[in-house]
């Protein structure tokens, strides 16, 4: 019989025996020696056996719970608090805890899928390192909706209410996240009842505060058909040429937003590319002569067009000046 073991059955038999000040006295230690060693799980089950054998054990009960609550808070990852300061400040200290130790955390690499547009999704996704991409499939084109890093939550749309996921989500380069699952919502019903409304609250701020900021559509600029083709790098998140290799494009349109490019590919690569950044070199051909507009953007979309032959659509970080559009206009009429 382990130490444990003992202890437990010690406690019984002082229950049997009537002598609830022992057994309380035996619990609480085996309390307190658990929660030391961050076995949480198990500090607040025995914690639980307090109401049971003496719910008047006030003392006992008041201070066991006090000391796995600062035992847990001597395990919160300050770097993950630091992320999530805005969410994690609108909590109580008991609510903070049961959020963090509801969290698990997982590892993608580059490329990998997390949720599919269609199916079924009961997480809710806490991103603490890398990029990512959300997607949306429409008959064979695929559209970015929006870049996300750390600090972002996604997957409220599908975890607060019935129904199936609107978009894919796409890592872009190595994530770490953490995540919560539905199951936590009844759990805390009874104990923490305004921690699920004060979380769907603090999502639907993320939200609104996305949509105020996502950029303007380039669709909304006129749009100049011009002959050329393209050169461009694949970037990765700081801004720096992946690999060095330089790619090569038959140029479609162009506006003061983005423009738009045809590539020969697979499936595979082309999927790959939606949501990168881009530093492109325009070789317009105006009479036989080559005149180069240089930018930098986002692919925010990707249509097949015909076997391998795919249409690259890409939004500008910045605008291109109205004075180069004008060029644009002379050069192809």
């Amino acid at each position: 019989m382990n130490n444990l073991s003992k202890q437990e059955a010690l406690i019984d038999e002082c229950v049997k025996q009537g002598d609830t000040e022992s057994a309380i006295r035996v619990l609480f230690d085996l309390i307190v020696s658990f929660a030391k060693q961050k076995n949480f799980t198990k500090a607040e089950a025995l914690r639980e056996r307090l109401f049971d054998i003496d719910a008047m054990a006030l003392t006992e009960i008041i201070k066991s719970a006090e000391i796995i609550e600062e035992e847990k808070s001597d395990t919160l990852d300050q770097k993950h608090l630091d992320i999530w300061s805005d969410l994690y400040d609108k909590l109580s200290t008991e609510e903070t805890h049961a959020l963090y130790f509801a969290l698990q955390e997982q590892s993608y690499d580059t490329n990998e899928t997390i949720f599919k547009q269609g199916k079924k999704n009961g997480r809710l996704y806490f991103i603490n390192q890398g990029q990512l991409k959300l997607i949306h499939n429409q008959k064979g084109s695929e559209r970015l909706l929006q870049t996300i890093g750390p600090g972002s939550v996604v997957g409220d749309d599908t975890f607060f209410s019935i129904t199936v996921c609107t978009s894919s989500m796409v890592t872009l380069s190595r994530v770490k996240l953490s995540f919560l699952e539905t199951d936590s919502l009844a759990a805390w019903q009874d104990e923490f009842p305004y921690l699920s409304s004060k979380l769907q609250d603090y999502c639907k701020k993320l939200r609104k505060s996305h949509e105020a900021a996502t950029p303007v559509d380039r669709r909304v600029h006129e749009r100049v058909s011009v002959p050329g083709h393209v050169m461009y790098q694949i970037l990765d998140p700081s801004g720096k040429p992946i690999g060095g290799k330089v790619f090569k494009g038959d140029l479609s349109d162009v506006s003061a937003g983005g423009a738009s490019f045809f590539i020969t590919t697979n499936h595979k690569n082309a999927r790959l590319l939606l949501g990168r950044k881009l530093k492109i070199k325009l070789m317009i051909q105006p009479a036989g002569e080559e005149q180069p507009f240089q930018q930098r953007g986002q692919i925010i979309g990707v249509i097949n067009q015909l076997y391998n032959d795919y249409s690259i659509h890409m939004r500008f970080d910045n605008l291109l000046p109205q004075k180069e559009i004008v060029a644009l206009k002379k050069y192809v009429s």
